[in-house]
């Protein structure tokens, strides 16, 4: 396999950067599109599915460009995690819980702590901090307690909030920019779906006008981790130093921005704990998760065009998605070499980077890291080497990787030589530890049919239909059986997403 690849990387050299094979090739193909259409003609799950798509993007589809130029913010979101509540804390909600503001795209400048009701921005609570990142030229406000206000001296952090073992602040104007980019940036991908089944170019115009304001700002986005720490750089180059030095880098001091002085070594410092808690978007695994649905976007609507044949996204439009979003994050993503629970969505990003763009390095990193997720992660007999829940995250973070890779050509022999036949990738076939391992997720099951309370497994949790969806789908009718005593219901009457695309109608 190694050296077909080798093969490959000669020929990209021949080869546009963006592939014009007509059709969508990455998580959705064209085969895929035709079945989900049949089973919308067919059944009410499937048309309640695209129902669903479509409420969730009506705000997008009443609103012009301009609102999703607002949304998505030029300056750096700002971490979810640990963002406290001044007036709640220790009495309603605990310390450094996650998700307790309430925000609404209808009133988008404002957030509820669902506990005690508080509003925020609150002028009884003022963002009197300020972090900032002079090289790069951004800074963020953020809330200091009274007792931070009234001890300046002290910077440790004795009298900050907490998250976890760190202190950490919390910032309204940073949540509310990272809430507003999240929510517009999420309607690309359903959008685009929409595209691809209906025709109707209104979707893919507006997926267009997401990708491209994300593309415009996402060269700034600082690399920053979930405990508030930044990367005073450049992100390519963030990027690359967390892979030359894993885990979290050796960067000049003076890089690392932390308003406690965190992550500080003798001669150097890190970023908090390098791409497993830290990304430009987002902050947990990096960016693959977000990149992957962009790529995924990108495919469904790169062909669409207006009634008079105009392309929806035009060659400004289309550099700046494929080179300062797409393929920088892919360089991003290819520099964190890990094999753990949260690496799946950067290797299925560099399977549809691959094959979309030509680039068969990126195929082979997406499937060899989908063999060592197998051996390294699972044991012989499909069971994880993590409890339950970590073996739910592992099979829901690395799903797409076979989907995307399912029939990417690769020549046949050995010693491939110009003119070669070639063979579909059959990774379902050829991994068989992944099968074992969907069926493990119901061997491990306990009396009632519930996972056995370890390791972040949550009473009563259960097997989830989609493993039993893909069973059914990538290993025969055999698991039909299964799949109807998980979801309670006939195949006829139920499906999930994974169901609309890729479960036979008949």
């Amino acid at each position: 396999m190694k050296r077909w690849f080798g093969w490959l990387c000669l020929v990209a050299i021949l080869v546009p950067v963006v592939a014009r094979a007509a059709g969508p090739r990455t998580l959705f193909k064209a085969q895929d599109i035709a079945r989900a259409r049949q089973n919308i003609a067919r059944y009410p799950w499937a048309q309640e599915i695209v129902a669903q798509w479509r409420r969730s993007v009506q705000k997008v589809m009443q609103e012009g460009r301009p609102f999703v130029e607002e949304m998505i913010s030029e300056l750096t979101p700002w971490p979810t995690y640990g963002q406290n509540c001044p007036v709640c804390v220790g009495k309603l909600s605990s310390m450094g819980e996650c998700g307790i503001y309430r925000w609404t795209p209808d009133d988008p400048d404002k957030l509820v702590c669902k506990y005690c009701k508080t509003t925020y921005p609150n002028p009884k609570f003022p963002e009197t901090g300020r972090l900032v990142c002079p090289r790069m030229g951004q800074s963020f406000t953020y809330y200091e307690t009274d007792a931070e206000r009234a001890h300046p001296e002290d910077p440790s952090g004795r009298y900050a909030f907490r998250w976890v073992r760190w202190p950490v602040h919390t910032s309204w104007s940073g949540l509310i920019r990272t809430y507003k980019t999240r929510y517009v940036v999420s309607k690309a991908l359903p959008l685009a779906k929409l595209y691809a089944l209906t025709g109707d170019v209104r979707y893919a115009e507006r997926a267009a006008w997401i990708l491209d304001r994300l593309a415009r700002v996402y060269p700034n986005y600082l690399f920053h981790s979930y405990n508030g720490t930044y990367a005073d750089w450049p992100p390519a180059k963030v990027a690359k130093e967390l892979g030359r030095h894993p885990r979290a880098g050796r960067f000049p001091n003076e890089v690392i921005i932390n308003a406690f002085g965190l992550h500080q070594r003798k001669d150097y410092a890190e970023l908090c704990n390098g791409f497993w808690g830290a990304g430009r978007y987002s902050c947990s695994g990096g960016d693959g998760r977000v990149l992957l649905d962009m790529t995924v976007a990108y495919d469904l609507i790169r062909e669409a065009r207006y009634a008079d044949s105009q392309r929806v996204l035009t060659p400004e439009m289309e550099r700046r998605v494929v080179h300062d979003l797409i393929l920088a994050g892919y360089e991003d993503c290819r520099n964190w070499q890990d094999i753990n629970n949260k690496c799946g969505p950067g290797r299925a990003l560099s399977a549809a980077v691959g094959i979309l763009f030509n680039r068969p390095e990126g195929v082979r990193w997406a499937y060899e890291g989908f063999q060592q997720l197998m051996e390294r992660c699972f044991h012989f007999d499909g069971c994880c080497k993590e409890s339950p829940s970590y073996a739910s995250m592992h099979l829901t973070l690395m799903r797409d990787i076979p989907e995307i890779l399912r029939g990417c050509d690769a020549p046949s022999s050995a010693h491939p030589s110009p003119g070669d036949r070639t063979e579909p990738l059959r990774p379902f076939q050829h991994i068989t530890r992944y099968r074992l391992a969907l069926e493990s997720m119901v061997r491990i099951l306990a009396p009632g049919r519930r996972y056995p309370v370890i390791g972040d497994t949550h009473a009563g949790s259960g097997i989830r239909p989609i493993r039993a969806e893909i069973l059914t789908a990538r290993y025969g009718p055999r698991y039909a059986g299964l799949l109807e005593q998980v979801q309670g219901k006939k195949l006829s009457e139920a499906g999930s997403e994974y169901a609309l695309w890729y479960r036979d109608p008949d």
